[in-house]
Order: structure tokens, then C-alpha cells, then sequence
């Protein structure tokens, strides 16, 4: 599977479309290249946007929770009664629903950030600004990857 990767700002056209960045649909899978599915973002306001793929493992871990519980409900609701399955067309565009755009405070271009596995959709000063602290924050804490899994696995051990 490829991965989303580096970050793009684009224009959205009179007719409301954005060119969704050809690197972003090289990472969409072979069978499924045309949809993606975005979502608000539930830690910034920001879009996220991923496959189906992702959003099959996004399900497993709300399954994992009680089902009788407030915190199961509210992911399970909170993320698939507000995802948006979206079609790319043929020259790569697509439409950005206004309650997104409102939700990322985008109105004439919009910043897509790589994450790995799933992208988001910026307004692009916000972008910047979240780039910006993001990068300031791990070198202030001085924050690697071997020290945030081994406290995961430590917690875990518990």
C-alpha cells in the first residue's frame, strides 16, 4: 500500500472542485481509485480524508469497545454518520461538501498534509501554522519515535 505523503495547496474552481494531488491518488488503492471518503477532523478543524481500507480499520477499533458504552457511541457516531464518500473525476477534482469547508474554515484553496495512511485538508494558513508547531513541539520535547512506543508498550504492560 502506498502512502500519502507531502503536502499540496490547490485552488477550488468556480465550480466548486479541487484537483486532488496526483501523488494522493497513487495511494489510493488499484481497485478503488476514484473515492475517498472525508470526514471532520476530530482533534483540529481540519478534513480528513482516507479509503475504504482505512476506514474498515477505523471500524475494527470503535468495534472493540463495549457496545453499550458512551465512548463507542460517540466515536461510532461522531465519524460515520459525518463521513462523506466522494468521487474523483476523470481530471482528478472533486467537491469538498460545504459542511467540511465550513468545519476547515476553507473558502478558495485548501492545503492537503500527507499523514501516512490518511490525509488531511487544511485551510492553508491553519496548515502552516499546524506544521509549524507540530515540528516545534517534537524538537522542544525532543520526541522520537523509539520513546513514544516504548511508553506505549510500557503502559500497555500494566
Amino acid at each position: 500500500m502506498e502512502l500519502f505523503v507531502s503536502k499540496f495547496t490547490n485552488k477550488i474552481d468556480k465550480k466548486g472542485r479541487i484537483s486532488f494531488p496526483s501523488i494522493f491518488r497513487n495511494a489510493l488503492p488499484n481497485n478503488n481509485r476514484n473515492e475517498i471518503i472525508l470526514y471532520k477532523s476530530l482533534k483540529h478543524n481540519s478534513i480528513e480524508g482516507c479509503n475504504s481500507n482505512r476506514i474498515h480499520e477505523i471500524a475494527k477499533r470503535i468495534n472493540k469497545l463495549d457496545i453499550f458504552s458512551e465512548d463507542q457511541d460517540d466515536f461510532a457516531t461522531s465519524i460515520f454518520s459525518e463521513m462523506q464518500p466522494t468521487n474523483i473525476d476523470q481530471e482528478g477534482r472533486f467537491l469538498i461538501p460545504e459542511i467540511l469547508k465550513e468545519h476547515a474554515k476553507i473558502s478558495s484553496e485548501a492545503t492537503f498534509v500527507g499523514q501516512g495512511f490518511f490525509f488531511q485538508i487544511w485551510e492553508p494558513n491553519a496548515a502552516k501554522e499546524r506544521q509549524i508547531n507540530s515540528r516545534k513541539r517534537l524538537i522542544d520535547e525532543k520526541k522520537t519515535l523509539s520513546s513514544i512506543i516504548s511508553n506505549i508498550s510500557d503502559q500497555n504492560e500494566k
